[in-house]
């Protein structure tokens, strides 16, 4: 397989583990706020509260990391390095995100997002053999797994998923003159 011009880093220490998951978790936070804070400002608040909902499952994965991080000196990781060969940025799957998007929508929106971290992780932990990186991650994983199974719990199609029953676009376009 041909490795990805963007994969740079092949010696993944700690401190490095550290900055890109730590990167990638405080994207998934933006995320989630600003899309919840969209869709609020756009009348869709059963969406914007599953976005609400999961900001803070985010950020106590984040919590784990930045227990860590006072006892290291990360490295500066340029934004156009990817951290695996498969590696999506939690963004990609906001590319489904519309105004109107239904509770399930919403739902599998963030069931995506959690699968970036889950597929990051698995990589870490298939070509690491250091223990302390196998620790963090082996916890990291375990705490996405309950994100998982509160998306799985949550994420069931109710009456308002049916395309037949479109959520009303209360922001519906102005005639531009």
């Amino acid at each position: 397989m041909k490795t990805h011009p963007f994969l740079k880093t092949h010696n993944k220490h700690l401190a490095w583990v550290l900055a890109a998951v730590n990167e990638m978790i405080e994207e998934s936070i933006y995320y989630c706020d600003t899309f919840a804070h969209t869709l609020q400002a756009h009348h869709n608040e059963t969406a914007a509260a599953i976005f609400s909902a999961l900001s803070p499952y985010f950020k106590s994965e984040q919590e784990i990391v930045l227990a860590k991080l006072p006892e290291q000196n990360l490295p500066a990781i340029p934004p156009w390095e990817i951290p695996h060969q498969d590696y999506e940025h939690p963004a990609n799957a906001l590319m489904q995100a519309h105004y109107l998007m239904t509770e399930h929508e919403a739902w599998q929106i963030v069931t995506d997002m959690i699968q970036v971290h889950h597929c990051f992780y698995r990589d870490l932990i298939a070509n690491s053999s250091q223990k302390e990186v196998i620790d963090l991650i082996t916890s990291l994983q375990t705490h996405c797994l309950k994100c998982e199974k509160i998306c799985a719990t949550k994420r069931v199609p109710t009456k308002s998923d049916d395309p037949q029953d479109p959520i009303d676009d209360l922001d519906a376009p102005v005639a531009q003159s």
